[in-house]
């Protein structure tokens, strides 16, 4: 076996939509874990610390963020609003630190993998607990991955996964046991995959590969995921969760990766983001994100506790490549020959973003630095609708949510200068996805994001065929499938990346299926004392967090 090493406008406006981010202090007693009963006692067995208590040396990072809804088991939510949790508790064999790199946390090291691509072998560490006292082993792993793909469990993130042998088979009720998953004694196993898939191991890495205890799982059932029914080998336990106002992470002071700098975390939801930054503003929390839209506002007066960072994602004005105006290239390529990138950027989100070049991100290998920013030029705009029949105009009708007003006002009226009239129906998040998985969208703005720096995961997932028609978008394309079904297995570095640069030069280059507008900025913003902050892509952790808790009692 060969070991696997890990790869590394016109019109100007003055706010922009809230970019989706993972945006108290009571400290009570409750349980640690599903089914056990700790009272205030923490993981580690001693008396879990309160901020009442009156130490000064206790430190607590009180994060105000908006509240998913969807719970903590990473399973059956895609929030990173949730994630940012839900890994402080549950870990996975391998993560991602904030630097984007990939790194082992219950393993011995990087899994074996066989010569052609398809056999993964594990070894777990010896002497990881979970936080009600059992040890992690292999079963625990077999478990976790047989529950992902029980109907009754209703994982939303499987896919990345499914190529697991036998994973089909239980995705359709025809067996409960994993096939490709051989537990070869308590700390040594191997996984079998259906054919080889070079982004495997990225995958493990995710949070949708975190890993349960087999037993209190079970014993949690459906509740697991709510309230306080959530507990892994992460470095915090929950002490209270009401699933509504706030969740309370406390120290797991038998972690199996050292000493942990924060003795309490306070999770503290908003409904909105002007209420959180008030209580930023207010003392009340240390740490928020920051949309663009607000960045201005914020700049003057908290210009040094202000931090920028670059999520792996896109955003892009997303098509219905078979709509009667649409399916034209011209069409689509006059929406993009009439959007000014550059001012979008600088006017529009405050210069909070990277106007775009290609349809990949600029971080992920496949993207050509080689490109210019798309091109802006209305003459050229009208005259391709000119030669497609449209010289006296045409009408799209978009979909769009409420908080893409402003972007996508903007965008109108860049479109009306070239002669097309878009129409804006504004809908809630709840009407917009179930239209989208419909197919009854004919445009529309995403940002797309990926988990880690692989363009599989921006690509494949959204623009393969048999995955397009799910977005609305209905693209299909056989030589672009089949640069992505090639890059899929391709375990040469080089070689995926430029299969990859080819596949996004048609997708957006060549067939504008997708209108790239810019590779976003975002933003947190954090006191002084709070050390060691950093966010690699999409989840807030707080794995290496401190408070330099002189700094904040002098406050």
């Amino acid at each position: 076996m060969k070991k696997n090493i890990v790869k590394n406008l016109a019109p100007v406006f003055a706010t922009l939509f809230a970019l989706t981010a993972v945006t108290g202090c009571s400290s009570g007693a409750a349980s640690t874990g599903a089914g056990q009963d700790t009272s205030s006692q923490s993981a580690g067995g001693e008396e879990a610390k309160s901020t009442s208590d009156g130490d000064d040396s206790y430190k607590v990072l009180r994060f105000g963020q908006a509240l998913s809804g969807d719970g903590l088991d990473m399973q059956r939510s895609t929030s990173s609003t949730s994630a940012s949790i839900a890994d402080e508790v549950t870990e996975s064999l391998l993560r991602f630190n904030d630097d984007n790199e990939e790194e082992v946390v219950l393993l011995t090291d990087f899994p074996e993998v066989s010569e052609d691509g398809t056999v993964y072998s594990f070894e777990l560490k010896e002497g990881v607990y979970f936080t009600d006292g059992t040890e992690l082993t292999s079963e625990d792993v077999e478990y976790t991955f047989e529950r992902m793909f029980k109907p009754q469990t209703g994982a939303k993130s499987y896919s990345y996964f499914s190529m697991i042998k036998g994973a089909a088979d239980m995705l359709d009720g025809k067996t409960e046991d994993l096939e490709g998953f051989e537990v070869i004694d308590d700390y040594h196993f191997n996984i079998t995959l259906e054919y080889a898939y070079a982004p495997f191991i990225e995958n493990i890495g995710t949070s949708y590969a975190d890993i349960f205890p087999k037993e209190a799982t079970e014993a949690a059932g459906e509740n697991w995921g709510v309230g306080t029914n959530l507990i892994g080998t992460g470095p915090y336990v929950i002490q209270s969760n009401d699933d509504v106002s706030e969740v309370v992470l406390v120290k797991n002071t038998n972690y199996h990766g050292g000493e942990v700098n924060l003795d309490e975390i306070d999770i503290i939801y908003y409904d909105d983001v002007t209420t959180k930054l008030l209580a930023y503003e207010n003392g009340e929390i240390d740490l928020a994100d920051l949309p663009a839209d607000l960045l201005g506002q914020y700049q003057e007066a908290y210009a040094d506790q202000i931090h920028a960072y670059y999520p792996l994602g896109t955003n892009f004005i997303s098509l219905n490549v078979q709509n009667e105006v649409l399916k034209d290239v011209n069409v689509r390529k006059a929406i993009s020959l009439a959007i000014n990138r550059e001012e979008l950027v600088s006017t529009i989100l405050n210069g909070a973003g990277i106007p775009a070049t290609s349809f990949l991100n600029n971080q992920i290998p496949g993207h050509s630095s080689s490109n210019s920013v798309y091109e802006y030029d209305p003459e050229a705009a009208k005259a391709l609708l000119a030669d497609s029949g449209y010289a006296d105009g045409l009408v799209i009708d978009a979909e769009i949510r409420t908080a893409d007003q402003t972007l996508y006002g903007a965008i109108q009226g860049y479109l009306a200068e070239v002669g097309i009239t878009l129409n804006l129906n504004v809908v809630d998040n709840a009407t917009w996805s179930a239209d989208r998985a419909a197919g009854s969208i004919n445009l529309t703005g995403i940002t797309w994001n990926a988990l880690y720096a692989d363009a599989d995961f921006q690509m494949y997932t959204y623009f393969y065929s048999s995955n397009s028609d799910g977005k609305s978008v209905f693209y299909h394309n056989d030589e672009f499938d089949k640069l992505l079904d090639d890059a899929r297995s391709e375990t040469d570095t080089d070689k995926r990346a430029s299969l990859y640069e080819q596949a996004d030069s048609i997708l957006s280059l060549e067939d504008y299926a997708a209108i790239p507008l810019y590779y976003p900025q975002s933003q947190f913003i954090a006191r002084d004392y709070v050390k060691g902050f950093s966010v690699g892509n999409l989840i807030y952790h707080f794995w290496y967090v401190d408070i330099d808790q002189a700094a904040k009692n002098a406050e």
